[in-house]
């Protein structure tokens, strides 16, 4: 199988120059992360036998050029570009993705720009990919996207392609409160986007719950360990911390002299390299190093800062901001501080080469990285793998996604100064054997735990996904030919028995639980099917037997009301019960249900003959989906010796007395008759034991899960509607 990685830049970036083409390789810790994971294919054995990239080579390039390019960057690497304009690539890229995304999921509302148009060059430039990508799709790969760019990306492909999917976001994801700050349509649009994959990775637990409750708030998806249920298939989100290279930065040679080292004569360094960007905290930093020498005289002539500045996003007004604001502290700081013999700042605007920062990891006695918020932050990663005497400190922001694996850092909180430059004295008066202590713990987790793990790790967790996809879509989804079968065989059949349960099979699951009744629609179809090939039709409900014989009392069939206290024969007009029953025990679970209904605004309590329903369809979805966990497990633990029975609905709670389970239901109709054709239809999971229950030779069908005892599962509860119908022709 290939892997074939989707990023909104290749991994080479093209130039026209003097009327050719020129590739060079392209600088980033994707670029090279990932391309270290995919020479290591090459060497150990694995079930990704090919790679691909497919990405924006740089330039916009002109149409009777554009094979030519094609085959340029075919024939040196295994790339596919993606054309785009100058103008559209410059729209959204400094647009709706650093104008917008990069700010907002950064913690920095004020920055952020909302814009319309830029939100529909944003879905342009997807769809441009997803076109490209359909080109050259094969039928077993394995899709990895790649970043803010592509946030729409998935669902755009999983509406046209059956391979498995998987998307890596590389910077945080916010909190639920600065997530909801964008419009409707573009929160909506992105949360969507990133479910059309099947495996969605971030950085940390953190990024990973915080998108967790936003589906939840937002699209009132729940989720259980991380896994989320979407219509046929079950969308996975979880943690992959990015590693490095160990091995390229700990055994890396570098010569004595490099350009970019400091020359003057300071005994103690302190290192900072960052892009610039506000997110990075470059200012605060500058201000903790002044009060530091503020504070502590002693230390003038003695240290400097040595601070890399790698220039970034030079067209957008706020970083041009910051720039003026950076070259007006560092002269100030100098100049306040420092003499002819002494210069407290040594500022390089400007992208050193990898050598020269090895150099300076292992130069300097102190790494200061403070970013304001970072997704991961692989320099600090590249600093502690970098020391191979195993000295030097490192003082890191706990707003960054490597703080959780470099917890023997130095941390502080980079808002403030005060701790930046209290950092800065322990860190330089930190005795070796300690320093040792600290990095011999971070740099065996970052061996164990390098790129190509995270990458491997990532890769095979899709590749696990893609075995139950292919499971689910190949052996358990009722397709077209199946559901051929089906019909043919109960036409071929003389005694026929449909089991189908009420809510979420034959009617949609509603807000309202008062809305459930059938359509004229459903009506005429259940009247047309027994009419014209004469099954026997039981409906499973949990609905009261008042509103069944309300809605379709009048239906030929039989009704089960209340799950299974009441049952309802075709042909006749009494409710009967399989056991005798009592209500005794609500006066004990009504108290239960009140608290609860209190503690949850929205929520609701419906009192039937032997049962009691409690609903929470109005209430606020994060803070029901706690308390119905809550409720549910008290109710089992009171009741796990009386014969009374908890159902886990769609938004609701069941407590019925009946003990009677939709297996017990289905047994009922099964011993009174030889079927030679079975169909059994539901939804929640308290079918399963429905499907337990069945013959052999029936066909048990579940609506919407992937994990099920059904023989088959179909994707949504109108798709039922549609097999019924096939079954009346």
């Amino acid at each position: 199988m290939r892997l074939l990685i989707v990023s909104n830049r290749l991994p080479v970036a093209l130039t026209h120059r003097s009327g050719e083409f020129f590739l060079e390789k392209s600088a980033g810790g994707l670029v090279s992360g990932l391309s270290d994971y995919l020479a290591s294919l090459e060497k150990t054995a694995s079930d990704i036998s090919d790679y691909g990239w497919l990405g924006w080579p740089g330039i916009s390039v002109k149409k009777r050029h554009r094979e030519v390019v094609r085959e340029k960057i075919n024939s040196n690497f295994k790339a596919e570009p993606v054309f785009l304009s100058q103008k559209l690539m410059d729209k959204v890229y400094l647009g709706f993705c650093n104008k917008t995304i990069w700010p907002l999921f950064h913690y920095f509302p004020t920055y952020t720009v909302y814009d319309r148009e830029y939100w529909e060059q944003y879905k342009r430039v997807n769809q441009i990919f997803r076109d490209e990508l359909l080109s050259v799709i094969r039928s077993d790969d394995i899709i990895w996207i790649h970043d803010y760019h592509l946030m729409l990306l998935p669902e755009l492909l999983r509406e046209k392609v059956a391979n498995p999917i998987g998307f890596f976001l590389h910077i945080p994801f916010p909190t639920y409160e600065i997530f909801r700050l964008l419009p409707d349509e573009s929160r909506c649009g992105i949360l969507n986007g990133l479910l059309g994959s099947d495996l969605i990775g971030f950085h940390t637990h953190d990024y990973s719950q915080y998108f967790l409750r936003c589906v939840l708030r937002i699209l009132g998806h729940e989720h259980h360990m991380g896994s989320i249920g979407m219509p046929g298939r079950v969308v996975r989100v979880d943690t992959f911390p990015m590693g490095i290279d160990y091995k390229k930065f700990n055994r890396f040679i570098t010569t004595d002299a490099q350009p970019g080292i400091p020359s003057n004569d300071c005994q103690r360094m302190v290192l900072s390299v960052d892009r610039l960007d506000y997110s990075k905290g470059i200012l605060n930093r500058l201000k903790g190093f002044e009060m530091f020498l503020q504070q502590n005289p002693e230390w003038h002539g003695k240290v400097c800062l040595s601070m890399v500045v790698v220039p970034s996003r030079t067209g957008v007004d706020s970083y041009q901001e910051i720039k003026r604001g950076l070259d007006e502290l560092v002269g100030y700081i100098n100049g306040a501080y420092g003499n002819l013999d002494w210069m407290p700042v040594i500022y390089q605007y400007k992208s050193l080469p990898h050598e020269t920062l090895i150099s300076l990891y292992r130069s300097c006695d102190v790494a200061l990285l403070t970013p304001l918020r970072d997704g991961m932050n692989l320099v600090a990663k590249e600093y502690v793998a970098s020391r191979n005497d195993k000295k030097g400190v490192l003082i890191l922001s706990e707003f960054t996604g490597a703080v959780k694996e470099l917890s023997e850092s130095i941390i502080v909180n980079s808002n403030s100064v005060d701790e930046i430059a209290s950092a800065i004295v322990q860190a330089l008066e930190m005795p070796d054997d300690e320093q040792i202590r600290r990095n011999e713990a971070m740099q065996h987790r970052l061996e164990r735990y390098d790129v190509t793990r995270w990458a491997t790790d990532f890769v095979g967790a899709l590749n696990e996904i893609r075995e139950v996809s292919e499971y689910t879509f190949t052996k358990k989804y009722l397709s077209r030919e199946k559901r051929e079968r089906l019909v043919n065989e109960y036409q071929n059949a003389e005694k026929r028995l449909i089991i189908v349960n009420y809510d979420g099979t034959l009617v949609p699951l509603t807000d309202e639980p008062d809305r459930a009744r059938p359509s004229n629609e459903l009506l005429e179809l259940i009247q047309g099917i027994k009419e014209q090939t004469s099954p026997d039709i039981v409906i499973l409900s949990g609905r009261s037997k008042e509103d069944l014989q309300k809605w379709i009392g009048d239906m030929p069939v039989s009704l089960t009301a209340e799950n299974g206290s009441w049952l309802r024969e075709f042909g006749s007009e009494c409710w009967t019960q399989l056991k005798p029953l009592t209500g005794e025990w609500k006066k004990d679970i009504l108290p239960i249900l009140e608290t609860y209904t209190d503690r949850l605004p929205g929520a609701s309590i419906r009192e039937k003959e032997y049962s009691i329903s409690w609903h929470y369809h109005k209430s606020d979805i994060e803070q029901s989906s706690f308390l119905a966990k809550e409720l549910y497990d008290h109710l089992v633990n009171i009741t796990a010796t009386i014969d009374i029975q908890v159902f886990h609905g769609s938004k609701v709670l069941e407590i019925s007395s009946s003990g009677i389970n939709k297996g017990d239901l289905a047994r009922h109709w099964l011993n009174n008759r030889n079927y030679d054709f079975i169909l059994a239809i539901g939804a929640g999971w308290s079918d399963e034991l429905l499907f337990r229950s069945l013959p052999g030779n029936a066909w048990s069908v579940k609506v919407g899960m992937t994990h099920t005892e059904a023989k088959y599962i179909i994707s949504n509860q109108q798709k039922v509607i549609t097999l019924l119908e096939m079954l009346k022709k």
